[in-house]
C-alpha cells in the first residue's frame, strides 16, 4: 500500500434493497391465537447501488434496477469516469 498515493486509493462498496429487507420470517403471538403483523407485499422489486469512494467523496456510482450481475458490475468497472 505504500507504493500508491492517498489520491490514488479508492473503496468501492455495494448495497441492495428490497421490500422485504425489514421483515421477520417467525413472530410471537397468545397460545392458540395466529401472530399477524401488515407489510409490504413486494417481492419482485430490488435495487442494488455501486459506489466509488475516494477522499474526494463519492466519485462514480451506479443504481440498477434487480440484482447487479458480473458482467454488469465490469462494465461499470470499465467507464470512463473511473479512470482516475
Amino acid at each position: 500500500m505504500a507504493q500508491y498515493n492517498a489520491l490514488e486509493i479508492g473503496f468501492i462498496d455495494g448495497v441492495s434493497k428490497d421490500e422485504w429487507t425489514h421483515c421477520r420470517h417467525y413472530g410471537r403471538s397468545i397460545k392458540g391465537k395466529r401472530a399477524h403483523k401488515n407489510q409490504p407485499f413486494d417481492r419482485g422489486h430490488r435495487i442494488s447501488l455501486e459506489a466509488l469512494l475516494t477522499l474526494d467523496g463519492i466519485i462514480a456510482c451506479t443504481a440498477v434496477e434487480g440484482s447487479m450481475t458480473k458482467e454488469l458490475f465490469l462494465e461499470w468497472l470499465k467507464a470512463p469516469r473511473m479512470a482516475l
